[in-house]
């Protein structure tokens, strides 16, 4: 059994505990720093507890750069690269709202307060959720690598579990038109003369060609990116077998899983309505206006498709970015992922939940049961009322009919 004993040095006004390593033989001072009897003699006993159980950790004096820098050379580089670009973003939240010197200095007040900024700064609670978890797997890794000796509580966010899951909402045909009406407006020729209108037409054409390509497949924007007519290295349509299928090797797919996927008779139509000598290399090339400019990057897809979405006027949400000249929030308006809303909630009326699942490659059916069947339910509900509504004025005629016919 190790012993723990309280002492004074010459040095500090402080209390020390003194133990004797079992493995070195050496004794191993340690300052409670305080001055307070009582508060030291609580240390020492919760020390000398930790150490005869094999819990005890000294604090490590590792900064929070340097924990960083570790974090994201040792773990984070194992994972998808959004999620390393979440991860980035949680620790500039970090750096931003609390700067601190020393992990150490981490703790559930700390954590408290960074909740607080998060909420000021405009995010929604689903949105600081997800980021506590990210915050919370680096502080667990902290603690696998002796740096913290235990991870701090972290504030449950009530408020989050009744938020609306889908930040967006899944739009209509007609939206969706409005949207590609749009694509001129917001992809602009650059002169007007013969080679630039004949370019111009050119951009258009991509561009509707890969907004109709999102409508009917439900691919996320990152795999629409990704796919590709022959490379089997990641993903690629397969229009040979009795059925088109997709096949996704793991390294391009969200669930990280070699996956045979089953698409939808309309967006086969889609794709075999392409010459098949133009079947080669990816199969969206959304062009940029310049015809000297390299492909497109995801990102700037994203922020074109959702420009096309506020020029068309198609609002999802009421939370969307902050104006930067009035400071104002704007509504959502909409992106490339409502158009895979809208696919799955078109699907999710033809087939049962576990099929819709496999269409949409949610790694986890409460995904699809989250995000698919309240609309569902929606969709019913409208229609029961609307079918009601029918039989009231039915009744009503029937009623007034009999009478009329009486009084005769």
């Amino acid at each position: 059994m190790i012993n723990v004993y309280l002492c004074k040095r010459k040095t500090s006004s402080n209390y020390y505990m003194r133990w004797t390593d079992p493995e070195s033989g050496r004794d191993i001072w340690q300052s409670t720093k305080t001055r307070i009897k009582r508060d030291a003699e609580r240390l020492q006993r919760s020390t000398e507890r930790e150490l005869n159980e094999g819990t005890f950790c000294k604090l490590s004096p590792i900064s929070w750069v340097e924990f960083r820098d570790r974090y994201e050379t040792e773990q984070a580089v194992s994972l998808a690269a959004r999620t390393q670009n979440k991860i980035n973003t949680v620790m500039n939240y970090v750096e931003r709202h609390l700067n601190p010197k020393k992990l150490r200095e981490l703790n559930e007040t700390k954590i408290s307060k960074l909740v607080k900024k998060l909420r000021e700064q405009g995010l929604e609670e689903i949105t600081i959720k997800y980021s506590l978890g990210h915050l919370r797997s680096m502080l667990n890794w902290a603690k696998t690598q002796k740096l913290i000796a235990q991870v701090p509580e972290f504030p449950k966010l009530k408020r989050a579990r009744g938020k609306k899951v889908m930040r967006g909402r899944p739009i209509t045909l007609e939206e969706f038109e409005r949207i590609i009406k749009a694509i001129p407006a917001v992809m602009k020729p650059l002169g007007q003369t013969p080679a630039s209108m004949e370019r111009h037409r050119q951009v258009v054409q991509s561009w509707e060609f890969y907004l109709w390509g999102l409508w009917y497949s439900g691919l996320r924007l990152t795999e629409s990116l990704q796919l590709h007519w022959e490379r089997e290295d990641g993903l690629f349509v397969d229009l040979d077998g009795e059925f088109p299928i997709m096949r996704i090797r793991a390294e391009a797919e969200k669930g990280n899983k070699d996956r045979l996927l089953p698409i939808t008779p309309d967006f086969a139509e889609f794709l075999q309505a392409v010459p098949e000598d133009q079947r080669t290399g990816p199969v969206f090339k959304p062009l940029p206006n310049r015809c000297h400019d390299t492909e497109l990057i995801r990102e700037s897809i994203s922020r074109l498709v959702a420009k096309m979405g506020e020029k068309a006027g198609v609002i999802v949400g009421d939370k969307g970015n902050i104006d930067k000249v009035t400071g104002e929030r704007k509504p959502r308006y909409a992106s490339a992922h409502d158009f895979r809303r809208a696919f799955g909630v078109r699907w999710s009326r033809k087939m049962q939940v576990f099929e819709l699942k496999e269409l949409m490659r949610h790694q986890s059916i409460k995904t699809t049961e989250e995000f698919y069947l309240e609309q569902h339910t929606q969709d019913t509900a409208r229609s029961i009322w609307a079918a009601c509504k029918v039989d009231q004025r039915d009744n009503s005629r029937n009623s007034s009919g009999s009478a009329d016919h009486a009084k005769q």
